[in-house]
């Protein structure tokens, strides 16, 4: 019969499996997104570690439910196996997070070490001893393994290591292994209640054992599930506060738990205490049935006493006995207590029944130390007593049974429940998810974003009214985006009028001389070389025009920068000289990127044409461009991932007028923000999100009074970031 306590350990255990298997699944999904061996190593020795009480549990109702010995023998050997490969699990982990020097050496002594533990199990032959209260069996090999001792000092191990690296680092990252170094000492440690609780047998100190083991899994699981770049890092244990998901599922589960072991606990003790009680009455009634026999007799015969006692069967191996007044065995069913006329004159349930006292339950020790359970009555008609009893863990074999197919069902119910729960907090996430995705695409200027949630809830009604906003969105800014072009285009044609002029100009001339002097000889060489020259000039403006006001489609494609740059100058170059610009270039030779050529255009006219208007009537418009290389990361909800360095072309536009005040530079691309009296405040915006679809970035550097610089960075590749 189980206690409170240890049924309470059991639930803890099943808990502590959980945990182990859920950060397991965690960390084999960042191995599969990040490819970092010690994330699979870490994975596996979880998962290793989750088999550990597993094998426990299944061997305790193995016991409960009469399993031969040899199985359960077979079960602590495979428990003794898991225990060497988790221990060599961390070892690996310890060289790939950390590599420490020896690591290597001690690899080495370790697996010559396990091939030898491995020996000593398979060859020793195993005791086994169950108590019926416990959880744990008492095991021992007959030669020696040191088996504990050499799992639990690797977690040392690593508790040693990461607080010898967290020496050499500072900030989050400081933090992550200091909680890793006390997870993996918490879990070390959950070895002291283990060993206080095989010599005591005290099941107080297994629960404390695994309340340990789960907080240092927890801590662990934290150290190395948060990168150290995020901003989680600083605050570990708000990383259960970054998703609704482990919300959702700490309290479904803990809930379900608590409900579960509860109603389980009532359950069994109403259970136990009406079977226990059917039990105690059941030995009360065959002892009486028994003395009501030997009272039927004429003298107290001792052949006569021994064919009733022998021939009585009392539950699985219970036995009946008489004893005579001075305690001695008088009937018995081993014959050589009676020979021997064995006294129980001691015991203490002898003496009750030898006083005239009768009753039953559970009677306490026999003379060999053994709990038994039963009945005592004394023998009124020839004196003496009548002692029915059965070892306690054969008499409370149904009850047993009770508890331990209870408990197989509440753990499969617990189970199917936690899975249920589990995807029903998924489908719940999985849509909150991905409208928090969409509203980020918002805010990066990608109004393009919808959301797919077929779902007919109020979730799904909300992303229904989010992709009708984002289409209204859509719609306005393409709006507003010609409304810029057309700015554009009008600032542009007022100086671009005074540009055609004067080829037109050349032309008129020649063409009223054409026919009085086309005889002239020196005339017509004049007039081929100045007529086509004025006519492509011009034919070159009106492309570059038509080109930047023609509305086109994103098409993505090769794009050579530099050349959409010395069109979109060309068409600048007499507002320039209108308001005495001065127009400086510095090109250098780029490869070709992936883009959309209007797209981009837009983007560097916007920018060149702030620039022009900021300098007003004086200053020096420089545009420059290069080739490089940069390192970009990418902060994706509690995760920062470092990218690399990927290559990239720079376009940088400065000019000299007034600057930027530093409190509007925060404000600079914000939608409808602006300083222009007539301005729209798109033009940045527009030029932001352009860029960003194009997976580049754009700095701004000012100074008040000096100028102001904008540097763009765009991937050669499309989609490199």
């Amino acid at each position: 019969m189980l206690p409170t306590i240890v049924i309470i350990t059991i639930f803890t255990e099943i808990f502590s499996v959980g945990v182990l298997l859920f950060t397991s699944f965690a960390f084999g999904k960042k191995f599969f997104e990040q490819k970092q061996k010690k994330d699979f190593i870490l994975s596996l020795a979880l998962f290793s570690f989750a088999i550990y009480p597993c094998l426990i549990i299944i061997s305790q109702m193995l016991y409960n439910l009469g399993t031969p010995l040899s199985s359960l023998i077979f079960i602590q050997r495979l428990i003794s196996y898991n225990l060497i490969l988790d221990a060599f699990l961390i070892l690996l982990f310890i060289k790939f997070r950390f590599n420490p020097k020896m690591i290597n050496i001690i690899l080495w002594i370790f697996f010559i070490s396990a091939l030898t533990m491995i020996y000593r199990v398979g060859a020793s032959s195993i005791s086994l001893v169950y108590r019926v209260e416990g959880v744990e069996p008492m095991v021992n090999f007959s030669i020696p393994t040191l088996l504990r001792p050499v799992w639990s000092n690797t977690w040392l191990l690593l508790s040693i290591v990461s607080l010898f690296f967290s020496f050499k680092k500072k900030g989050a990252e400081k933090t992550l292994l200091l909680y890793e170094c006390l997870g993996s000492f918490l879990v070390f440690s959950s070895v002291l209640p283990t060993i206080a609780y095989l010599a005591t047998q005290n099941n107080y100190y297994l629960l404390i054992s695994w309340i340990t083991i789960l907080s240092g899994t927890i801590l662990l699981t934290l150290a190395e599930i948060i990168p150290s770049k995020s901003p989680l890092a600083k605050s570990p244990f708000s990383f259960f506060r970054s998703r609704i998901l482990f919300k959702l599922v700490f309290i479904f589960v803990l809930i379900i738990v608590i409900l579960f072991e509860i109603t389980t606990l009532v359950t069994l003790n109403l259970s136990k205490q009406a079977l226990q009680k059917s039990i105690f009455l059941s030995y009360n009634e065959i002892a009486k049935n028994i003395r009501d026999q030997i009272e039927l007799l004429d003298t107290p015969d001792n052949d006569a006493l021994q064919n009733i006692v022998e021939n009585k069967k009392i539950g699985r191996t219970g036995i009946a006995f008489v004893i005579d007044s001075q305690g001695n065995i008088i009937a018995h069913p081993d014959k050589t207590r009676v020979f021997i006329k064995q006294n129980f004159k001691e015991i203490i349930y002898v003496k009750k029944a030898l006083s005239g006292k009768s009753g039953s339950g559970i009677l306490g020790e026999d003379d060999f130390g053994q709990i038994k359970a039963g009945a005592f009555l004394p023998i009124r008609k020839f004196g003496g007593a009548l002692i029915v009893e059965e070892p306690l863990k054969d008499a409370f074999y149904e009850m047993r049974q009770l508890e331990t197919n209870s408990l197989i069902f509440v753990i499969i119910g617990l189970t199917l429940t936690v899975i249920t729960g589990l995807i029903l907090a998924q489908s719940i996430e999985s849509p909150i998810h991905k409208l928090t995705q969409g509203t980020e695409a918002i805010s990066h200027g990608d109004l393009s974003a919808k959301i797919d949630i077929e779902s007919s809830d109020e979730i799904g009604k909300l992303a229904l009214a989010f992709n009708k906003m984002t289409r209204y969105l859509q719609d306005s800014q393409d709006r507003l985006i010609l409304s810029e072009k057309l700015a554009a285009l009008g600032t542009m044609s007022a100086g671009m009028a005074h540009e055609i002029k004067n080829p037109l100009v050349s032309l008129r001339t020649f063409s009223q001389l054409l026919l009085s002097r086309w005889e002239d000889k020196e005339f017509r060489e004049k007039f081929a070389q100045i007529v086509p020259a004025e006519i492509e000039r011009i034919n070159k403006i009106a492309e570059s025009l038509l080109k930047f006001g023609r509305p086109s489609k994103p098409e993505m494609g090769k794009v050579n920068v530099n050349i959409i740059l010395e069109e979109i100058l060309t068409l600048f170059e007499s507002e320039c000289k209108k308001n005495n610009i001065r127009l400086s270039t510095k090109f250098t030779e780029l490869p070709e990127i992936t883009g959309d050529p209007q797209q981009l255009s837009q983007a560097f006219v916007n920018l060149i044409l702030n620039a022009i208007q900021a300098m007003d009537k004086n200053g020096e418009l420089i545009v420059k461009t290069d080739i490089g290389e940069v390192v970009q990361t990418d902060y994706k909800e509690d995760s920062l991932l470092e990218k690399g360095a990927i290559k990239a072309i720079f376009v940088e536009i400065s000019d000299t007028g007034p600057g930027i005040d530093e409190e509007h530079l925060k404000s600079l691309f914000d939608p409808f923000f602006t300083t222009k009296v007539k301005g729209t405040g798109m033009g940045l915006p527009i030029t932001l999100r352009i860029i960003e679809e194009h997976k580049g970035s754009i700095k701004v550097k000012s100074t008040v009074g000096k100028g102001t610089t904008f540097i763009i960075m765009l991937p050669q590749k499309f989609g490199e970031n």
